[in-house]
């Protein structure tokens, strides 16, 4: 099985994930305010390309 971490893919996954559970912020999620019964976390890591982080930015806000 290889891996692919490309940013076609992780818009790909942001936009399956956006499709069945709503979208929170983590500063959302802290407040703990109104809350979905279900929800999906994702956190990733930048730092072996950190050029990419921009880029990663977008897809996330889009």
């Amino acid at each position: 099985m290889s891996l692919d971490f490309t940013l076609t893919k992780f818009r790909s996954l942001c936009c399956a994930v956006a499709q069945h559970y709503p979208t929170l912020t983590l500063s959302e999620y802290f407040q703990g305010k109104d809350l979905p019964t279900r929800f999906a976390m994702m956190r990733h890591d930048i730092d072996r390309k950190p050029k990419n982080a921009l880029f990663t930015a977008r897809v996330e806000a889009e």
